[in-house]
C-alpha cells in the first residue's frame, strides 16, 4: 500500500525569478530548455537572454506561469488562508 504524499510551498514572498529558478532547480531543468519548450507551446521565438531578463524584470504573464507549470510538471493552487 503506498502512502500519498503532497508537497506544497507558499510562494506569496517569491518573486517570478525567484519562483521558476526553484521549480527549474527541484527537476534539474535548464532554462534555455524551459524556453524552448515555451516557446513550442506559445508559437513564439523568444530568445533565451530576453526570456532571462524577462523573469529578472519580473515580466511573466499568469498564462506564461501556468505553462511553466504545467511544462515542468506543477500544480497552481489557490488556497484561502488560515
Amino acid at each position: 500500500m503506498s502512502t500519498l504524499y503532497n508537497k506544497f510551498m507558499i510562494i506569496n514572498n517569491l518573486d517570478d525569478f525567484q519562483l521558476v529558478k526553484y521549480l527549474l532547480n527541484q527537476e534539474y531543468v535548464l532554462q534555455k530548455d524551459l524556453n524552448e519548450k515555451l516557446n513550442e507551446k506559445l508559437g513564439k521565438q523568444t530568445k533565451a537572454s530576453n526570456f532571462s531578463c524577462k523573469l529578472k524584470r519580473q515580466h511573466l504573464t499568469f498564462k506564461e506561469l501556468k505553462l511553466i507549470c504545467d511544462i515542468l510538471g506543477y500544480d497552481l493552487i489557490v488556497q484561502k488562508k488560515k
